[in-house]
């Protein structure tokens, strides 16, 4: 079989890239890429069809028996944004198996979609207000006293901070606004441990934990947490996986907060980097999540 990693030319070493390579040809497949920025997609009579660009030339048709969402690269306006998306689901039309589904993968890496989604489905995540206005903004952040402000959309830990005072956060929600920016607002979470979990769920089966502290308030490897092997309780495993199955997720890492009130859900990861949770737990997401996709395939 091909198997192709979505990317875009601009992240094509992503976060786990040659672990998956090294999966799909270690179970006798051939591995490639496909990058959405180096796509055309092709409609009329003959139906819909990917091409892949090389230089300036159509390439051969771009076809594959299955891929792995990864990402959809830098986006600097919201037609580009569409572009991608439907460039991927036009991979789907094709007829191409793509895991995570892309109609999963755009609220699972969203914020406001993640936390609505899974507030509806009845678990639990932390008090937040998001909206364009910036005096909601400004109620939360005195209702709330101590707030984490963050992008809807983005990762590694980058663009996220803490903030303690209603009228500094004014100062950064009017800069927000200015710049036609959502404002998404969570009360601070007091955590167990000074760190959070991350599960990492696949084919609807929580694999494994992380415990991730961070020097200061953040827990993202990417800021510098150092991660420990975490006990996979009952409960932090039943939590990950429903989280998962609310986003309509295959594969996912589920981040999770303990406090004093209970766990936390705070995010679902679609596209999961899993360099600390491979070291610590001997676990290798990529092996599982290819395994998944092969028997999805079959069935």
């Amino acid at each position: 079989m091909r198997i192709a990693l979505i990317t875009s030319s601009d992240e094509r070493e992503f976060s786990g890239a040659a672990e998956l390579r090294a999966a799909i040809s270690g179970l006798g497949h051939d591995a490639c890429e496909f990058f959405v920025d180096k796509a055309a997609v092709r409609m009329g009579s003959r139906g819909v069809s990917l091409l892949h660009i090389v230089g300036r030339a159509m390439a051969a048709d771009a076809s594959f028996d299955a891929a792995l969402m990864r990402n959809i690269g830098i986006i600097r306006d919201y037609e580009q944004f569409g572009h991608r998306i439907w460039t991927v689901r036009a991979l789907e039309l094709s007829g191409t198996c793509v895991m995570n589904e892309i109609s999963k993968w755009i609220p699972a890496s969203d914020k406001l979609a993640t936390l609505a989604t899974l507030a509806r489905a009845g678990l639990p995540v932390p008090e937040t207000v998001s909206s364009e206005d910036l005096f909601a903004g400004y109620e939360a952040a005195k209702e709330f006293g101590s707030v984490v402000v963050k992008p809807l959309r983005s990762g590694l830990g980058l663009g996220v901070f803490k903030l303690d005072d209603p009228d500094a956060a004014m100062h950064i929600f009017s800069y927000f606004t200015s710049l036609n920016k959502p404002i998404y607002v969570q009360r601070f979470l007091e955590k167990k441990g000074g760190g959070d979990y991350r599960v990492v769920v696949v084919g609807g089966v929580a694999v494994g934990a992380e415990f991730r502290k961070g020097a200061t308030w953040k827990s993202s490897i990417a800021q510098g947490a150092v991660p420990s092997k975490a006990k996979l309780t009952d409960e932090l495993g039943e939590l990950a996986v429903r989280a998962a199955e609310a986003m309509g997720l295959e594969f996912a890492g589920v981040d999770i907060a303990e406090t004093p009130d209970g766990y936390f859900i705070l995010e679902t990861n679609p596209t999961i980097a899993w360099a600390g949770f491979r070291s610590v737990t001997g676990i290798n997401p990529a092996e599982l999540i290819v395994r998944h996709l092969l028997d999805r395939i079959k069935r």
